[in-house]
């Protein structure tokens, strides 16, 4: 089966379509991707890809075609011109490359116009087209408070409706969103197109042994965005600085120097260890450092409705999570008996929840093992990928 796959991150950034692209092409299929140049999150696009070089590579079995972007830059407009350099490269890029694929597979990262090239495709060659959607739109936009009476939500509003009605098939990472895409788009998605995200593979190892300490440690790993809302982690820790209780901060994004300036003025320095961006087969030592997890997003229908592809990857290594979230993750964590949670954007209740966290230290095993269970159950790699491959060859005639 030859795959054409559409998205605009892939290696050397740290997105899962990467594994899933290797994974096809590891059970002997023609595997082609279609991204953008590694710039993800910094905006900084490397030496190597700049003046039209390593346009076309070849990993693990992948042929990657490489399309002209505009490296990130922070704000609205910075993000836009990236993105629309993306799609607009993406687009034409695809209209005139060999179309001898069998079937057109979409990684739907926001936002829901990364997805335009395997439209239009959809439209020139008639092959058929999947999209996995991990963001509801234009439900997104809101979050970045934007009006939903404006003229730009309502017309994001019939693209984001004429790009999912292109598809054969919607698959969607989160069961929350059945409800939203049959009201607003008027698409009904069947129960068995659900498909959660799975973690990477350095998690469903065994992780190393914690270092001893004399202190309860407990970690957020990830993108640290304004929709992650860390600060409230923060504000929490301030609310507990006489605990003893260490937070690490792992990761990169558009609010860490917020949130090092937060840091700051709270007082917070000898309590909270900012790591910075770390490679994926380094997180497995980070994570053993770790007594528990930290998820926090704010409250939003368009994360409210979607679950963190971290949840998975802190269950797979037998993690306890504690959130500072609600909707589908709150749901899941609570199903799974892995964790507590507090509603979003109330540090004091975070607090709280820490706070009980502590006081029950003969229930931190169990936590860990239930989330171990549940991710072996649901969220496996192998699961997934069986899945996705059947479905893609049954649409491909390849079964």
């Amino acid at each position: 089966m030859k795959i054409l796959v559409v998205n605009q991150h892939y290696w050397p950034e740290n997105f899962r379509v990467t594994e899933i692209c290797e994974a096809l092409a590891a059970r002997g299929h023609q595997v082609t991707a279609l991204v953008g140049l590694p710039n993800y999150p910094t905006g900084v696009i490397p030496e190597e890809y700049k003046r039209f070089r390593n346009r076309k590579q070849e990993r693990n079995g992948v042929q990657i075609r490489r399309c002209m972007e505009i490296g990130r830059r922070p704000g609205k407009v910075g993000l836009a011109v990236n993105y629309v350099s993306y799609m607009t490269s993406a687009t034409l890029k695809a209209l005139f490359m060999k179309k001898d694929f069998d079937v057109i597979y979409s990684f739907s990262t926001s936002p829901v116009l990364m997805s335009l090239p395997g439209a239009v495709l959809k439209l020139v060659t008639g092959k058929p087209y999947v999209i996995y959607v991990l963001d509801i739109w234009p439900a997104c936009l809101a979050a970045m408070n934007i009006s939903p009476d404006s003229f730009f939500y309502r017309f994001m509003g019939k693209v984001s409706k004429w790009i999912y009605r292109r598809a054969n098939v919607l698959l969607y990472s989160s069961k929350r969103f059945q409800q939203y895409m049959e009201n607003v788009h008027g698409i009904r998605m069947p129960d068995e197109h659900y498909m959660p995200q799975f973690a990477d593979d350095v998690f469903e190892d065994e992780m190393p042994a914690k270092p001893e300490s004399g202190e309860t440690r407990l970690m957020f790993a990830g993108n640290i965005g304004k929709m992650q809302n860390v600060e409230v982690l923060m504000k929490a820790a301030a609310l507990l600085k006489d605990a003893p209780v260490h937070w690490d901060i792992v990761g990169d994004g558009a609010s860490l120097d917020d949130c090092k300036t937060l840091s700051a003025e709270l007082g917070l320095d000898e309590k909270i260890t900012f790591h910075g961006r770390k490679p994926l087969e380094e997180m497995p030592a980070y994570y053993a450092m770790a007594d528990a997890m930290l998820v926090s997003m704010r409250d939003h229908i368009s994360v409210n409705d979607t679950l963190p592809g971290k949840v998975q990857s802190y269950m797979a290594a037998g993690k306890p999570i504690l959130g500072s979230i609600g909707g589908e993750t709150a749901y899941v964590l609570q199903t799974a008996g892995c964790g507590l949670c507090a509603p979003p954007d109330d540090a004091e209740a975070f607090a709280n929840v820490v706070r009980q966290f502590l006081s029950q230290p003969e229930t931190h095993q169990q936590m860990g093992e239930s989330g171990r269970s549940y991710y072996t159950a649901y969220f496996t790699k192998q699961y997934h990928m069986d899945r996705l491959e059947s479905l893609l060859s049954e649409l491909a005639g390849k079964e």
